[in-house]
Protein backbone atom coordinates (compact mmCIF):
# COMPACT_ATOMS: atom_id res chain seq x y z
CA UNK A 1 0.00 0.00 0.00
CA UNK A 2 1.45 3.01 -1.46
CA UNK A 3 0.73 6.52 -0.38
CA UNK A 4 -0.42 9.32 -2.82
CA UNK A 5 1.25 12.53 -3.07
CA UNK A 6 -1.89 14.58 -1.26
CA UNK A 7 -1.98 11.50 1.34
CA UNK A 8 2.13 11.93 1.26
CA UNK A 9 1.71 16.05 2.44
CA UNK A 10 -0.89 15.56 4.82
CA UNK A 11 1.08 12.70 6.51
CA UNK A 12 4.32 15.84 6.39
CA UNK A 13 1.74 17.98 7.62
CA UNK A 14 0.56 16.11 10.53
CA UNK A 15 4.38 15.33 11.28
CA UNK A 16 5.43 18.76 11.15
CA UNK A 17 2.39 19.91 13.38
CA UNK A 18 2.92 17.36 15.55
CA UNK A 19 7.33 17.89 15.91
CA UNK A 20 5.84 21.70 16.06
CA UNK A 21 3.85 20.74 19.12
CA UNK A 22 6.33 18.88 21.15
CA UNK A 23 8.99 22.07 19.79
CA UNK A 24 6.78 24.27 22.08
CA UNK A 25 5.98 21.85 24.68
CA UNK A 26 9.57 21.44 25.39
CA UNK A 27 10.47 24.55 24.85
CA UNK A 28 7.93 25.57 27.34
CA UNK A 29 8.89 22.96 29.87
CA UNK A 30 12.73 24.37 29.37
CA UNK A 31 11.76 27.95 30.29
CA UNK A 32 9.93 26.83 33.32
CA UNK A 33 13.15 24.59 34.06
CA UNK A 34 15.80 27.32 33.37
CA UNK A 35 13.04 29.83 36.03
CA UNK A 36 12.93 27.45 38.55
CA UNK A 37 16.97 26.82 38.54
CA UNK A 38 17.32 30.89 38.34
CA UNK A 39 15.20 31.56 41.30
CA UNK A 40 16.90 28.68 43.27
CA UNK A 41 20.23 30.06 42.50
CA UNK A 42 18.57 33.64 43.09
CA UNK A 43 17.86 32.66 46.63
CA UNK A 44 21.14 31.09 47.55
CA UNK A 45 22.88 34.65 46.20
CA UNK A 46 20.72 36.20 48.59
CA UNK A 47 21.41 33.84 51.58
CA UNK A 48 25.22 33.90 50.61
CA UNK A 49 24.81 38.14 51.05
CA UNK A 50 23.10 38.06 53.81
CA UNK A 51 25.74 35.65 55.43
CA UNK A 52 28.17 38.11 54.15
CA UNK A 53 27.08 41.02 55.34
CA UNK A 54 26.50 39.53 58.89
CA UNK A 55 30.42 38.42 58.80
CA UNK A 56 31.22 42.17 57.43
CA UNK A 57 29.50 43.39 60.98
CA UNK A 58 31.52 40.55 63.25
CA UNK A 59 34.59 41.65 61.54
CA UNK A 60 34.01 45.43 61.88
CA UNK A 61 33.35 44.99 65.49
CA UNK A 62 36.46 42.94 66.06
CA UNK A 63 38.12 45.53 64.04
CA UNK A 64 36.76 48.39 66.54
CA UNK A 65 37.68 46.46 69.34
CA UNK A 66 41.21 45.52 68.09
CA UNK A 67 41.48 49.85 67.60
CA UNK A 68 40.04 50.08 71.27
CA UNK A 69 42.63 48.04 72.19
CA UNK A 70 45.40 49.45 70.26
CA UNK A 71 44.75 52.73 71.46
CA UNK A 72 44.55 51.52 75.08
CA UNK A 73 47.51 50.64 74.72
CA UNK A 74 49.62 53.08 72.73
CA UNK A 75 48.20 55.73 75.56
CA UNK A 76 48.43 53.72 78.79
CA UNK A 77 50.96 51.39 78.13
CA UNK A 78 51.69 48.07 78.78
CA UNK A 79 53.29 48.52 81.77
CA UNK A 80 49.77 50.01 83.13
CA UNK A 81 47.56 47.13 81.96
CA UNK A 82 49.61 44.53 83.89
CA UNK A 83 49.82 46.62 87.01
CA UNK A 84 45.99 47.10 87.09
CA UNK A 85 45.92 43.38 86.73
CA UNK A 86 48.36 42.36 89.41
CA UNK A 87 46.08 45.19 91.75
CA UNK A 88 43.50 42.91 91.01
CA UNK A 89 45.36 39.52 91.77
CA UNK A 90 46.25 41.31 94.90
CA UNK A 91 42.97 41.68 96.08
CA UNK A 92 41.88 38.60 95.10
CA UNK A 93 44.34 37.07 97.15
CA UNK A 94 43.85 39.17 99.74
CA UNK A 95 39.88 38.45 99.76
CA UNK A 96 40.55 34.69 99.53
CA UNK A 97 42.79 35.14 102.52
CA UNK A 98 40.00 36.78 104.44
CA UNK A 99 38.00 34.64 104.03
CA UNK A 100 39.83 31.47 104.84
CA UNK A 101 40.68 33.28 108.03
CA UNK A 102 36.60 33.36 108.63
CA UNK A 103 36.24 29.96 108.13
CA UNK A 104 38.17 29.27 110.69
CA UNK A 105 36.96 31.71 113.15
CA UNK A 106 32.96 30.00 111.97
CA UNK A 107 34.43 26.71 112.78
CA UNK A 108 36.18 27.35 116.15
CA UNK A 109 32.83 28.99 117.03
CA UNK A 110 30.36 25.99 115.54
CA UNK A 111 32.56 23.74 117.67
CA UNK A 112 32.14 25.78 121.23
CA UNK A 113 28.34 25.94 120.50
CA UNK A 114 28.46 22.51 120.18
CA UNK A 115 30.42 21.87 123.41
CA UNK A 116 27.93 24.20 125.24
CA UNK A 117 24.74 22.10 123.31
CA UNK A 118 26.19 19.41 124.70
CA UNK A 119 26.68 20.62 128.34
CA UNK A 120 23.19 21.83 127.93
CA UNK A 121 21.70 18.66 127.10
CA UNK A 122 23.49 17.11 130.35
CA UNK A 123 22.30 19.83 132.73
CA UNK A 124 18.33 19.53 130.96
CA UNK A 125 18.58 15.90 131.80
CA UNK A 126 19.78 16.11 135.43
CA UNK A 127 17.18 18.52 136.11
CA UNK A 128 15.04 16.31 134.25
CA UNK A 129 16.12 13.43 136.96
CA UNK A 130 15.85 15.83 139.88
CA UNK A 131 12.42 16.74 138.92
CA UNK A 132 11.30 13.46 139.00
CA UNK A 133 12.76 12.47 142.23
CA UNK A 134 11.05 15.78 143.47
CA UNK A 135 7.19 15.49 141.91
CA UNK A 136 7.55 11.81 143.89
CA UNK A 137 5.62 11.71 147.17
CA UNK A 138 7.72 11.42 150.38
CA UNK A 139 8.62 8.19 150.72
CA UNK A 140 8.12 6.45 154.31
CA UNK A 141 11.20 4.35 155.99
CA UNK A 142 9.85 0.83 155.09
CA UNK A 143 9.33 1.91 151.44
CA UNK A 144 12.99 2.85 150.97
CA UNK A 145 13.74 -0.61 152.53
CA UNK A 146 11.98 -1.97 150.01
CA UNK A 147 13.24 -0.05 146.90
CA UNK A 148 16.72 -0.81 148.44
CA UNK A 149 16.39 -4.30 148.42
CA UNK A 150 14.14 -4.50 144.69
CA UNK A 151 17.26 -2.60 143.46
CA UNK A 152 19.42 -5.09 145.15
CA UNK A 153 17.76 -8.22 143.61
CA UNK A 154 17.78 -6.80 140.09
CA UNK A 155 21.60 -6.60 140.73
CA UNK A 156 21.62 -10.17 141.54
CA UNK A 157 19.54 -11.21 139.08
CA UNK A 158 21.31 -9.44 135.93
CA UNK A 159 24.61 -11.01 137.99
CA UNK A 160 23.23 -14.14 137.75
CA UNK A 161 22.15 -13.78 134.14
CA UNK A 162 25.32 -13.24 133.34
CA UNK A 163 26.76 -16.03 134.99
CA UNK A 164 24.21 -18.48 133.41
CA UNK A 165 25.17 -17.05 130.00
CA UNK A 166 28.92 -17.67 130.49
CA UNK A 167 28.03 -21.15 131.43
CA UNK A 168 25.90 -21.67 128.83
CA UNK A 169 28.53 -20.66 126.72
CA UNK A 170 30.94 -22.85 128.13
CA UNK A 171 29.31 -25.65 128.03
CA UNK A 172 28.02 -25.26 124.34
CA UNK A 173 32.24 -25.18 123.65
CA UNK A 174 32.57 -29.35 124.89
CA UNK A 175 33.42 -31.56 122.02
CA UNK A 176 30.27 -33.52 121.12
CA UNK A 177 30.33 -36.96 122.95
CA UNK A 178 32.37 -39.56 121.35
CA UNK A 179 29.88 -43.00 120.16
CA UNK A 180 30.35 -46.14 122.17
CA UNK A 181 32.51 -47.63 118.63
CA UNK A 182 34.22 -44.85 118.50
CA UNK A 183 35.72 -44.99 122.17
CA UNK A 184 36.70 -48.69 122.23
CA UNK A 185 38.80 -47.61 118.91
CA UNK A 186 40.77 -45.34 121.52
CA UNK A 187 41.00 -47.32 123.79
CA UNK A 188 42.46 -50.08 121.47
CA UNK A 189 45.15 -47.79 120.25
CA UNK A 190 45.91 -46.01 123.93
CA UNK A 191 46.28 -49.27 125.44
CA UNK A 192 50.02 -49.60 127.35
CA UNK A 193 51.61 -52.25 126.53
Amino acid sequence: MFLSCKDFSAYTFFMEQLDLEQLRELARELAWRRETAFAEAQAEVETMKAWLRERAVAVAERERELAELSSRLGQNGLAEELAAAQRKAAAAEAEWSLAVAERERLDEREARIHEVEKELAAVRIELEQKREVADRPPVSARQRELDEREAALDEREAALADRERTLHDDTMSFPAPVRFTEGLADLAHNEPL
